[in-house]
C-alpha cells in the first residue's frame, strides 16, 4: 500500500485524515491485516518500508516495495481508498491474469492485482503508473457492474479526492454519517 504521496490537492496528509475516529491508513491496515506500507517517513506500522531519497512518485514506491513482496500476486493501492475491502481484493486476485484492474473509463493502476513476477519484469520500463497495465498481454478489466455485485455502494473504488471533490469540504463532515453507515455495511458483508 502506497502511503507516501504529497496529498497536495487534498490539502493535508490523506493517510492521517480521520473518518469516524480512524485514519484512512488505519482503516486499511485493519481491513487487510497489516499489509506492506510504503511511505516517505516512519508511520509506526508493523510492516512498513520507508522510501529514501528524492520524491519521484508512486513508481519509486512500488520499486522500493518489490524487495519486500512475496507470493504470486500483489494488489497495489494507495491509502486514499479507505473503504476498499479484502473481499473485493480477493475477487481481483483470484483471476488468472497477469493484471486484473478496475476500469471506470480509465485504467486504475492503484486498484489492480498484478502477478508479482510480471510486476518485477516491467517496473524498470514503466514511465507512468498506467504502463504497469498497458505493458501486459494478459489483462482482465473489472467493470462497474462486477464491482457493484460485491460493493453495492461502490465505495471500495472511490478514492478520497473523488469523494471530497463531489462535496465541498464543509459538507464532507456532515456526509461522514453516510460514510460510517456504508462502511459498517461493507464491514459486515
Amino acid at each position: 500500500m502506497l502511503a507516501g504521496g504529497k496529498s497536495s490537492r487534498f490539502g493535508c496528509d490523506k493517510c492521517e485524515f480521520k473518518i469516524n475516529g480512524a485514519t484512512m491508513l488505519d482503516r486499511l491496515n485493519f481491513e487487510f491485516g497489516e499489509p506492506l506500507i510504503v511511505s516517505r517517513h516512519q508511520r509506526g506500522y508493523k510492516r512498513e518500508v520507508v522510501e529514501e531519497g528524492r520524491y519521484e512518485g508512486p513508481l519509486k514506491g512500488i520499486k522500493t516495495a518489490l524487495n519486500y513482496m512475496k507470493g504470486d500476486k500483489v494488489f497495489l493501492t494507495g491509502c486514499d481508498y479507505p473503504f476498499l475491502t479484502s473481499r473485493l481484493v480477493e475477487h481481483f486476485c483470484d483471476k488468472n491474469f497477469k493484471v486484473v484492474s478496475y476500469y471506470d473509463g480509465r485504467f486504475q493502476p492503484l486498484l489492480s492485482c498484478y502477478s508479482l513476477d510480471y510486476l518485477k519484469q516491467v517496473i524498470g520500463n514503466a514511465r507512468k503508473l498506467t504502463d504497469l497495465i498497458l505493458m501486459s498481454n494478459e489483462i482482465y478489466l473489472v467493470g462497474y457492474y462486477e464491482v457493484k455485485m460485491l460493493d453495492p455502494y461502490m465505495l471500495s473504488v472511490e478514492d478520497m479526492d473523488s469523494l471530497v471533490s463531489q462535496r465541498r469540504k464543509e459538507e464532507f463532515k456532515v456526509s461522514q454519517i453516510l460514510l460510517k453507515e456504508s462502511s459498517e455495511i461493507l464491514m459486515r458483508s
